[in-house]
């Protein structure tokens, strides 16, 4: 359909638009058509007008095609109700109340036809043709007040976008002129801008230069090379977290700066500044920027610095320090009581020189004031990782076979046997663990190397400030580990895996607690000054001369290790072969060789032991022999040597009388009360003689007492 214009009611006066909002229950618009078949219409009948000389009446042009007057009461309009979603509805012909003066059109009816065809076809809606009468109002039922129509919604919103299309039509060139005109303007106001500035995206030594002239950009770069810090991120002192996780830097940032001062820095205006202004085309701004800001490339600009003080400087900084840098260390398995379990990785604060050297250099020669080392990839990194599968796998089989606990006591020392120990016990079949036996054998021959000390050689400090060397294999003082049966108890414990604590079986136990051995109670004897002491908890007892075995007649006493005190008895009569001896206090230490009063020697001490020296044992006197049985036990150990040192044989003295001895010993050492048992010494004959008699009968022993039978060499 031809749109037509839209017009007035030409008998009320008012838009068909107004009327309607005002009565219509939907606001439905009227449109006032001229269509093409009414204006050939009008046209013949304003020509037959003309023809009989007939006045047009109002103020409506005839002859113009467009205007439809609204006082021009003789056209022929069709009146079209639109909806506000602009589908047609009805075509109504637009008959005049007032006849008079008004020709009629005989083809009226053809026309309003034609509309109706048209308009069916552009709306898809068939148009109801109500009937026209002459001279009367049509009725219009779409006017009641009650009237709805469901399909309709308001037409402002269609008005608008009519208007809007209708203004840009009418206004086209001109707003197409102004939009040129401003583009223009900008464009000439930025290129003039930038004519002497630099773009954005512009950068001299890590200062942005955008909108600053080349002499702002050369002031900024000499006031930031004065003041330059580089300063450097670093991992922090543990080493120990991811750092893809981003955790662990910046800890000693502040701490790892190099300054201006430190290596020399200087600008040098070598005019690069303002080569990097010429080559601007301002006039070609929009294309600069892009390429600047895709680029994204810093000028080059000329500074100075001592090259070569950067490797040194780099040296001095804190995360270059031996006491700062912690090394990468693989992941691992770690053995605890509960098993085996896969300890993590640690990076670790270990930089590589030369590559942190290149970046260091490279963030001078820019004049970045920051870099963080870690995301450079500048630290050595471990190579092994918690998610290693192959870890995992032999975590899994090791837990099979652990779990034990295994502890052992050796004195104030403990031996411990966990899971780090049950490892080294361990072989390889077919993808499994198993005990090597052999291994556990090994395990306790250490222990016995680390513990025992029966007959080992050891190194004595002796009473004269001197040292000598005892024998291995003398003597049978010391703790020595019963190993078969250790063997087997740490064995079962493993294999059952159990968590406990064991005492360490023996076959020797010594005096002194283990570890250690001789501590600070024993008894030494030198055979080279004929000289006793006794310590007792590291206090001295008795220090006094003595009379040892003749070396001369085969009855040296042996030396050159340590014993143990085996006895400690009182009233003893030794006897051997063609000898009978009877003695108050006797204490046995290697066989049938102790320490035993000689109440019938005078001389003690010197060179009597060249002599008349004993049968072997340790003749001492009476006073001194009370004082070693009240305060000696048994176990007690018992170090006998030989000392040639020239600090030994200056100090032989004697030989000393028994009567000055005793004066003597109880003047510094005190004496001992009797303790009621007597002496055999002083025994009447007729006891001694019993006593003899007895050892007589005893053919096979060597030794009798008058109680117990008892006997040894004196």
């Amino acid at each position: 359909m031809n749109r037509g214009s839209l017009a007035e009611d030409p008998r009320e006066g008012l838009s068909s638009s107004s009327r309607y909002s005002r009565m219509g229950g939907e606001k439905n618009s009227l449109l006032y058509v001229d269509s093409s078949s009414v204006r050939k219409a009008r046209k013949a009948a304003e020509n037959r007008m003309r023809a009989s000389g007939g006045a047009a009446k109002g103020n409506h042009n005839l002859t113009s095609k467009k205007s439809v007057g609204r006082g021009h009461i003789n056209s022929h309009m069709d009146r079209l109700e639109v909806g506000s979603d602009g589908r047609l509805f009805h075509v109504k012909e637009n008959t005049a109340p007032h006849s008079s003066g008004r020709e009629s059109l005989p083809d009226t009816q053809q026309t309003a036809a034609a509309v109706e065809s048209v308009s069916g076809s552009a709306s898809g809606t068939a148009a109801v043709m109500p009937p026209a009468v002459q001279g009367t109002k049509p009725v219009r039922p779409y006017l009641a007040a009650d009237y709805r129509n469901p399909l309709l919604t308001s037409a402002a919103s269609k008005s608008n976008i009519i208007s809007a299309g209708g203004f840009f039509r009418r206004y086209r060139a001109r707003i197409i002129a102004v939009i040129a005109a401003v583009s223009a303007g900008v464009y000439g106001y930025t290129a003039w801008h930038y004519r002497n500035r630099f773009y954005p995206g512009t950068q001299f030594f890590g200062i942005k230069a955008a909108g600053m002239s080349v002499y702002d950009v050369k002031a900024a770069v000499k006031s930031k090379v004065d003041s330059y810090t580089l300063e450097l991120d670093v991992r922090d002192q543990s080493g120990m977290d991811d750092p893809h996780n981003g955790s662990g830097t910046d800890a000693a940032a502040g701490q790892n700066v190099i300054s201006a001062q430190d290596i020399n820095l200087q600008y040098v205006d070598d005019g690069s500044i303002a080569h990097a202004m010429d080559t601007q085309k301002s006039w070609a701004w929009p294309v600069m920027m892009i390429a600047r800001a895709v680029s994204g490339q810093e000028q080059s600009l000329e500074t100075s610095f001592d090259m070569e003080s950067v490797p040194e400087v780099l040296k001095a900084l804190p995360c270059f320090q031996e006491d700062n840098v912690i090394l990468p260390q693989n992941a691992k398995i770690q053995l605890t009581d509960d098993g085996a379990m896969v300890s993590p990785e640690v990076y670790g604060t270990k930089l590589k020189f030369d590559e942190t050297l290149e970046a260091v250099t490279e963030a001078l020669e820019t004049g970045m004031e920051r870099i963080s080392l870690d995301q450079m990839g500048l630290y050595e990194a471990p190579t092994v990782f918690g998610s290693d599968i192959l870890l995992m796998t032999e975590a899994q089989a090791l837990n099979k076979v652990l779990g034990a606990r295994i502890t052992i006591s050796f004195g104030d020392t403990q031996e411990v046997i966990n899971s780090e120990v049950i490892r080294t016990f361990l072989s390889k079949r077919d993808g499994a663990y198993y005990i090597n036996e052999d291994k556990v054998r090994a395990y306790v021959t250490k222990l016995a190397e680390k513990y025992d000390t029966y007959q080992c050689a050891r190194t004595f400090y002796t009473s004269l400030g001197t040292k000598v060397e005892l024998e291995e294999g003398r003597g049978d003082y010391g703790w020595q580990l019963d190993q078969e049966s250790m063997y087997q108890r740490i064995l079962d414990s493993v294999r059952s895996q159990k968590q406990i604590t064991l005492a360490p079986v023996w076959n020797h136990e010594a005096y002194n607690p283990v570890g250690g051995d001789l501590s600070d109670t024993y008894v030494e004897i030198s055979l080279t000054t004929q000289t006793m002491w006794f310590y007792k908890d590291g206090r001295l007892v008795v220090k006094t001369p003595v009379v040892t075995g003749n070396p001369y007649a085969g009855n040296e006493t042996p030396s050159g290790g340590v014993w143990a005190l085996k006895d400690h008895m009182r009233n003893a009569l030794l006897s051997g072969e063609g000898y009978t001896s009877p003695v108050d206090y006797w204490m046995p230490f290697n066989g049938g060789i102790g320490i035993h009063d000689m109440q019938s020697r005078y001389w003690f001490g010197g060179n009597v032991y060249l002599g008349s020296g004993s049968h072997g044992c340790i003749n001492t006197p009476l006073q001194a022999v009370k004082l070693i049985y009240k305060s000696i036990e048994i176990g007690v150990p018992v170090v006998v040597y030989k000392d040639e040192s020239e600090t030994a044989m200056s100090m032989v003295q004697g030989p000393f009388d028994s009567a000055s001895l005793k004066t003597e010993i109880e003047e510094t050492y005190g004496s001992v009360e009797d303790d009621g048992a007597g002496s055999i010494v002083y025994w009447t004959a007729q006891k001694k003689a019993q006593a003899s008699t007895a050892a007589s009968n005893a053919a096979s022993s060597t030794a009798t007492t008058a109680a117990a039978g008892t006997g040894g060499v004196w």
